[in-house]
């Protein structure tokens, strides 16, 4: 009897071991090891998946606010006065995007897309804020404008003279057009350099000063009062049945492409921030689908077909892409799993035409599903110049601005001229 009951006790000890073993083996290898590999399949952008559904379609809306810095004392800067701005938002849109594919590489590791976006405002997240709500800013087209005048005076100039006739061609206010036209070849002066030892030329720049009335709806100052709706979609109007000279600069302005002004169906033009990201995308990404290696899903390999950008600077010496040309990351709707505590990544912006960090923070719990919290770090604008290695950022475009001697703004500021257009 006692040799029975020794007998089972050692089977069962025997038993309990291997299934102890076991466990461990499922709970340490097999089912991570398997849970892996169906996270993998599952994020791999195959024709007709669910994740392919999910990559063309977000299933919902992502959250896009903006604040504006109100000016509330705009009559008095023109007196002298130090600006004072109030803050106002979030203004908050829901922004849908929807890709519309291409094509897909012949071995199934790169999907080629156009990402379209469509903005609609939340009212009820917004509330009591409302895209009608009045305010005051700075007049940007204007200020963009005199920033182009003075710095390319020549060119704006030339097109107005190739656009008068033979006859005007012979009047004394065109003979001091060229007359001004030819003083500034050669090396570039201010525009009231030039005029202050000539009288006609400071008589003509009078001239221009006058026409900024038909251009930009007779300003009283650098600043203009319109809704949130028309600064950031709908459009600032100006150029309104512009005449003379104010309708040849209208014309030039009309030519500089950049993405922030429109022409409307009357002829007029349009400044508003995001209007031309609002509906049909035009940059062509191609992005991994994670073939091969789930870590690199979603990261961008060309865009419209360049492996980088040409809009930073680049090394002098062979024009090899800088760092600011580089594109990093992906295009923010979506990123490789398997993230680990102090993994950063890289997104990369088409609005800022660059490719931004992000860190990880600290783990978060949303609706019970934990996750990391992943934010931007002060090296995105604040540190920008030689002393960081990054100066390629310094495109120094802008004239009249406060910027260090080598070109770049200070903290805060990036000069987006090259990204947006001239204007």
């Amino acid at each position: 009897m006692y040799n029975k009951l020794l007998h089972w006790s050692l089977v069962l000890v025997i038993v309990g071991i291997l299934l102890s073993a076991l466990g461990a083996y499922c709970g340490w290898f097999y089912f991570p090891t398997m849970i892996h590999q169906k996270v993998e399949e599952n994020v791999i952008i195959t024709d007709g998946s669910e994740q392919y559904k999910r990559f063309v379609q977000l299933p919902q809306p992502l959250s896009f606010k903006v604040y504006v810095f109100n000016v509330t004392n705009s009559h008095k800067i023109q007196l002298g006065a130090i600006p004072i701005v109030k803050e106002i938002g979030p203004y908050i849109y829901k922004q849908f995007r929807t890709k519309r594919v291409q094509h897909f590489s012949r071995d199934g590791s790169k999907i080629t897309y156009v990402q379209d976006q469509l903005y609609i405002f939340d009212e009820e997240a917004s509330a009591p804020l409302r895209e009608s709500d009045n305010i005051v800013v700075l007049n940007m087209h204007m200020n963009a404008f005199l920033q182009v005048f003075e710095k390319e005076i020549t060119d704006i100039l030339q097109g107005f003279a190739n656009r008068i006739n033979h006859r005007l061609n012979r009047t004394p206010g065109v003979r001091v057009l060229k007359r001004l036209m030819d003083r500034i070849r050669g090396k570039r002066k201010s525009v009231l350099e030039i005029s202050e030892n000539d009288p006609s030329l400071a008589i003509l720049l009078v001239h221009l000063n006058a026409n900024l009335k038909g251009i930009f709806n007779d300003p009283k100052s650098m600043f203009v009062s319109t809704t949130v709706k028309n600064y950031l979609f709908d459009g600032v109007r100006f150029c309104v049945n512009p005449q003379g000279l104010a309708k040849a600069i209208c014309n030039q302005i009309k030519e500089s492409g950049s993405k922030t002004l429109r022409e409307l169906k009357d002829g007029s033009l349009a400044f508003s921030f995001f209007h031309h990201k609002n509906g049909s995308g035009q940059e062509l990404f191609e992005v991994h689908t994670g073939k091969g290696d789930a870590m690199k899903v979603m990261q961008i390999q060309k865009l419209d077909d360049s492996h980088n950008l040409q809009i930073w600077l680049n090394a002098s010496e062979n024009n090899e892409a800088s760092m600011c040309n580089q594109i990093n990351g992906t295009d923010a709707s979506m990123f490789p799993p398997f993230r680990q505590p102090g993994d950063n990544m890289y997104i990369f912006s088409t609005d800022i035409c660059r490719s931004v960090q992000l860190f990880n923070q600290h783990p978060i719990e949303y609706k019970g599903i934990p996750g990391y919290r992943y934010s931007i770090g002060e090296n995105f604008v604040n540190d920008i110049g030689p002393e960081h290695d990054n100066d390629c950022f310094c495109v120094d475009k802008l004239t009249n601005v406060i910027k260090r001697k080598n070109g770049c703004l200070y903290a805060g500021a990036l000069d987006l001229t090259t990204c947006l257009g001239k204007s």
